[in-house]
């Protein structure tokens, strides 16, 4: 289970992020869930968060994360360690039919999250790709409300 904070969450250069151009983004939470692997979210004692950007343009090309903290906080800070050591899942770049492949993981970053209403948390998250530890590649940053949903 992912650590929670008092600290104040701050956004990132003062500003939201967009969903990248030519992409369509779902920004969710759902609370008694849990994951496994990348299947939607199921049935579970976990509040669990979802990031998924889907390029139109480039044969559907994803990046997406799941992570989950408790229920009953208010708000969390996952910290570099975590997402180093696989608490969450997160892929920068999946693309079905592109003639490369880039085998990223997790190697660090942060996430900040805070509840500000009944059915919305602001995220901030920062997640560092590589292939080895302290080789970063890309940076996968969001800024963003995610709003309640019921499970599927």
């Amino acid at each position: 289970l992912l650590s929670c904070s008092k600290d104040k969450i701050v956004v990132v250069n003062d500003n939201l992020t967009n969903c990248p151009a030519n992409s369509t983004c779902t920004y969710e939470y759902f609370d008694n869930a849990d994951f496994k692997d990348w299947y939607l979210p199921v049935p579970g004692n976990y509040r669990v968060f979802w990031y998924k950007s889907v390029n139109t343009s480039i044969c559907d090309a994803t990046s997406e994360f799941y992570f989950k903290t408790s229920v009953s906080n208010s708000n969390f800070d996952i910290k570099s360690s975590q997402i180093a050591a696989g608490q969450i899942l997160a892929d920068n770049f999946e693309c079905p039919c592109c003639d490369y492949a880039v085998l990223t993981k997790p190697i660090g970053g942060e996430i900040k999250g805070k509840k500000t209403d009944a059915t919305h948390w602001l995220i901030n998250a920062s997640i560092v790709f590589g292939v080895v530890p302290n080789h970063p590649i890309d940076t996968l940053t969001v800024n963003q409300y995610f709003t309640s949903e019921k499970l599927p």
